[in-house]
């Protein structure tokens, strides 16, 4: 699931650096593998359409295989197909949380709003009764009028076990990168060609980093 969601904005993103006033808006191409938010690392439960306005995990599978996450220095790489906002990124120290109630404060600061695009968090530290071994859930919790003129509640869940520093040899695909870094804006006819122009130099750089960072994560 990890790989569809990164070629699905992969795509987007090439979508958006050949951008002219015939290309579809964003959303009517988007990845039918996520919803509007979804985990890149740590990866996350399956997602389906049905589910994912259902608490506490937007899935109605139960936890799988789980990721590896450090005891320290441990951060989120999402990935964004839409606008959202009031984000809210919780945890529970449990094996399979079912409820809200079972999930506490991870970041402590609600993320205001998300932009199309790729987006990274530290989080801090668990408890110190959290050791190598322990198990735990990831939740994000968020408004998006995905597909509808509606705000609704959606949910996505990563199952996470925690390891030890002298343990963890991932190398976790931490970057921000969103729409913005891909197109430029031409509301001025006089300034179309200045425009094109920063299109494009924004969109190579902006590729050339996001990809680079991406292949070097794969590649590993």
């Amino acid at each position: 699931m990890r790989y569809a969601q990164l070629l699905a904005f992969a795509l987007a993103a090439i979508q958006w650096v050949k951008a002219d006033d015939d290309t579809p808006a964003h959303g009517e191409e988007e990845s039918e593998e996520m919803g509007p938010v979804a985990f890149m690392w740590p990866e996350d439960r399956e997602w389906s359409a049905s589910d994912d306005n259902t608490a506490p995990c937007g899935s109605s599978e139960e936890p799988g295989e789980r990721t590896q996450f450090p005891l320290t220095r441990g951060a989120l790489a999402l990935v964004i197909q839409d606008d959202s906002w009031n984000v809210d990124v919780s945890i529970a120290y449990q094996n399979d949380p079912s409820e809200n109630s079972d999930f506490e404060t991870l970041i402590t600061t609600r993320i205001a709003e998300l932009d199309p695009g790729h987006a990274c968090y530290s989080v801090p530290d668990p408890p110190r009764d959290v050791i190598d071994g322990t198990n735990a859930t990831i939740q994000l919790r968020y408004t998006s009028d995905f597909d509808t003129d509606t705000n609704e509640t959606f949910y996505a869940c990563a199952d996470i076990t925690y390891v030890s520093s002298a343990r963890f040899d991932t190398e976790i695909p931490c970057f921000n990168v969103t729409s913005d870094n891909f197109t430029a804006s031409d509301d001025d006819e006089d300034e179309e060609d200045a425009a094109g122009s920063l299109r494009s130099n924004t969109g190579t750089v902006g590729l050339v980093a996001g990809f680079v960072a991406l292949g070097s994560w794969l590649l590993l």
